[in-house]
């Protein structure tokens, strides 16, 4: 399983079991942060939730259906970053992000999802990329239009998060067109 590295300090790479008490403590010091663009984020998260996630993303890279990566900064989890889905006969994958309050603002996710497009296009040799977002996330939308993504279309009222539904960003890149 593949490592990153952005500048000195920062690493990213595939959860370990033993980081289930940072993920847990990351989720929980972020809960309000966090809870309005992701499902997950509910008021019982908890540590069985946090193995659970772990194990998920360790079967997803088993699989080869998803590539989940802690985003570390000095060692401390900043957030999470990876591939949520592939769909290998159509050559495409769906990059999905979150990070930490603390840590907004620093290029961080900008940074991880270069990397992330060189290893798509270059390595895995993908055609096409989607991220997904809410449309009101104007933080999270703020990544693919700085890296050049189209956007393709917002989806009405197309997810159900916790109290309401959501209208979602659809961004999309060619590997033709980076």
């Amino acid at each position: 399983m593949r490592k990153f590295h952005i500048g000195d300090k920062i690493e990213m790479r595939p959860f370990k079991r033993k980081d289930a008490a940072d993920v847990l403590a990351g989720v929980k010091e972020n809960y309000e942060h966090l809870r309005p663009f992701l499902h997950w984020v509910t008021p019982d998260y908890s540590m069985t939730s946090a193995r659970q996630f772990i194990e998920q993303t360790r079967k997803g890279f088993a699989a080869n259906s998803s590539h989940t990566y802690g985003i570390f900064s000095d060692g401390t989890l900043a957030g999470a970053i990876g591939f949520v889905s592939f769909n290998w006969p159509s050559k495409q994958g769906e990059i999905g992000y979150w990070l930490a309050k603390d840590f907004e603002g620093k290029g961080i996710i900008t940074q991880a999802c270069k990397l992330l497009l060189q290893y798509a296009f270059n390595d895995l040799n993908l055609n096409r990329l989607e991220i997904r977002c809410a449309a009101e996330n104007n933080r999270s939308r703020a990544i693919p239009e700085r890296l050049g993504f189209t956007l393709e279309g917002i989806l009405r009222q197309s997810v159900w998060r916790h109290d309401r539904f959501y209208d979602m960003a659809i961004y999309g890149m060619l590997n033709s067109s980076q």
